[in-house]
């Protein structure tokens, strides 16, 4: 069991640590606010270009049975921040951070 410590980066500026842990497949499963959550991660390798490979999960409420994503987070190459947003950038929030789970948290706090 990780945990990460951030500032919810939203219009109350609280501050927030999150329990997670990473199963064996790549999934992270978290609990933010009382809700369970989890991200399921799939990359996407570029042999010619190293630096356009990437990572990407999508982050989806446990126990509902929608299959869209509540958000997404992404990572290119070999930066050092992920960047999240809500699905689909619906509501065209976007939030940096190095931490995925941390980054996914800051958009749940802006839009539930």
């Amino acid at each position: 069991m990780e945990s990460v410590e951030f500032n919810a980066n939203d219009w109350t500026g609280r501050i927030y640590t999150v329990k997670y842990r990473t199963l064996k497949d790549g999934t992270v499963k978290f609990n933010f606010r009382g809700d369970n959550y989890k991200i399921i991660f799939t990359s996407n390798e570029d042999d010619m270009e190293p630096d356009w490979s990437s990572i990407n999960g999508k982050c989806y409420s446990v126990g509902d049975s929608s299959p869209y994503p509540i958000a997404r987070v992404s990572k290119f190459g070999k930066d050092k921040y992920w960047t999240a947003t809500d699905d689909d950038y619906i509501n065209g929030i976007t939030r940096d951070h190095q931490n995925p789970v941390a980054a996914v948290c800051q958009i749940l706090s802006n839009i539930m």
